[in-house]
């Protein structure tokens, strides 16, 4: 009897372990399903507080020709309308604006971002800057990774502390993460 219990015992922790792997595959299943594959992208941008245009978007499209997401630069001003700094945003094609950006990290946070470009970050250079000249921005929940390679920024003062963005140069990549 007491074998009987242990390998009833040794069954129930077999089923479970077998029902644990089963649910661990299904969720990755569902998880690759719902990670559409996309068509890298590979581009440059180039943003003048000069120019007319104050935003830029790019559709990313799936493998079946669909648009997914939009990448766009989001500016932000300050009083007398300076520019203080611009974000590159992810977003669900579809979504607006003030939808939360996809490149943002996740939960509670604080302080400048990878996909932040802020003028007064920028005061002393791009390689003194926070992230430098070259930002890798894995996106794991949705496959994806981005990279970015800022080649010009240029600043100019508005105040003993404040600085406004006059010119970026950005050379943006978008790809699946592998697996």
């Amino acid at each position: 009897m007491c074998v009987w219990k242990f390998e009833m015992i040794h069954f129930n922790r077999l089923s479970q372990s077998i029902f644990v792997v089963s649910l661990a595959i299904l969720s990755l299943l569902s998880d690759a399903a719902a990670k559409p594959r996309i068509i890298p992208v590979r581009t440059s941008v180039s943003f003048s507080s000069q120019s007319s245009e104050n935003r830029w978007f790019l559709p990313v499209k799936s493998t079946d020709g669909s648009t997914v997401y939009v990448l766009s630069l989001d500016p932000e001003f300050l009083v007398g309308h300076h520019l203080a700094a611009l974000t590159l945003g992810l977003r669900y094609f579809g979504d607006k604006l003030d939808a939360p950006n996809l490149l943002d990290p996740a939960g509670v946070w604080h302080g400048i971002q990878p996909c932040d470009f802020v003028a007064n970050d920028f005061a002393k250079g791009i390689q003194k800057s926070v992230f430098g000249e070259k930002r890798i921005l894995p996106r794991k929940n949705l496959g994806l990774v981005v990279r970015i390679v800022v080649s010009k920024a240029t600043v100019s003062q508005t105040s003993n502390y404040n600085y406004q963005l006059d010119a970026l140069d950005l050379q943006l990549e978008v790809d699946n993460s592998n697996p």
